[in-house]
């Protein structure tokens, strides 16, 4: 009788889970996707990491954001990287820092099948799915903006970059020097800095280059911790507005400030909030529908930001309906 009675016991608990009574019935997996971040989210990362974060909750997929504990440190964010693939993410979000250094990543993603968006700065060899970010052209646009305002003096400039050896970095540069070589007056570069990302570490180096060439009238700034840096430095050796051109990048508090005050002339804006949210979106079109973005290369858009468009500018930068 016992017997009799574990066989049918079997038997309904059999015809349970047929029915959707047991955990087989739970319903698809959740995507997953994850952002690699090249630093700790500061002013400019944590607008990225929002986009990102933004859109996957409105596709009802996981944000996951790890960040090196060191800025712009390869080696932990191809340790993060691998970590995401051994997780199981289903797409992955970063910034090429240094793409040849990358690469071991980037091919573990290819090999896992995985398919990955970057920003702000592009490795075309990767195997990524789509890049999303500004491009060397805004080197153009802000060099344009400094030569016009600048009329007839020569430009005695220095310029500072996140990283010598960033690729991105390296593109700006090269849009910079092409238009500062139009001024009517002449144009060359003093010295060339490296930030680090680390605004102190800049600061250090701009008190050094004004010590150094006293008559340079133009500080170019390709990271967002140089122009605050640069209007510091300049303010400490009795370096006067009126005598140095400050240009930034993004808009960090203390860069907003400074041209709000007069210190700073002015910055270039770029849609790091767009690049976070346009990658999750491709990602999960991908994934979902095996859609791939009509242009692998999507331009985030950039803009000059000064004293006239300081607080109107960012009405339109969290509006996908807005952007081109």
């Amino acid at each position: 009788m016992k017997r009799v009675l574990v066989v049918v016991m079997m038997a309904l608990l059999v015809l349970n889970l047929w029915a959707g009574g047991g955990k087989q019935a739970s319903g698809p997996k959740q995507l997953s996707f994850t952002f690699v971040l090249p630093m700790v989210p500061n002013e400019i990362w944590v607008v990225a990491k929002e986009g990102f974060e933004d859109r996957c909750k409105e596709l009802g997929v996981k944000p996951v954001v790890v960040m090196p504990s060191t800025p712009n440190d390869i080696n932990q964010m191809n340790n993060l990287m691998e970590t995401a693939i051994v997780e199981g993410t289903d797409g992955l979000v970063t910034q090429p820092v240094n793409p040849e250094g990358m690469t071991p990543a980037f091919n573990k993603l290819v090999a896992a099948k995985i398919p990955f968006a970057l920003v702000n700065s592009d490795a075309p060899a990767s195997g990524r799915l789509v890049s999303v970010g500004t491009g060397g052209d805004l080197g153009r646009v802000a060099g344009e903006y400094i030569v016009k305002k600048m009329g007839s003096q020569e430009l005695r400039y220095i310029t500072a970059l996140w990283a010598l050896e960033a690729s991105l970095a390296i593109a700006i540069h090269d849009n910079y020097t092409r238009a500062l070589a139009k001024a009517s007056g002449g144009a060359r570069e003093v010295v060339l800095l490296e930030t680090r990302s680390d605004q102190l570490h800049i600061t250090s180096e701009y008190q050094n280059a004004f010590a150094t060439y006293p008559n340079a009238n133009v500080s170019i700034n390709v990271c967002g911790f140089g122009a605050a840096g640069a209007a510091k430095a300049a303010t400490e050796a009795g370096i006067g507005p009126d005598k140095l051109f400050i240009m930034g990048i993004d808009d960090i508090q203390e860069t907003m400030d400074g041209i709000k005050s007069g210190r700073i002339q002015a910055t270039m804006s770029q849609n790091f909030y767009r690049m976070g949210w346009e990658a999750a979106n491709h990602l999960y079109e991908f994934v979902t529908n095996g859609t791939k973005p009509a242009k692998d290369v999507i331009d985030s858009g950039t803009l000059v930001v000064d004293k006239d468009n300081i607080n109107s500018y960012k009405q339109d930068m969290r509006n996908p309906g807005a952007w081109n």
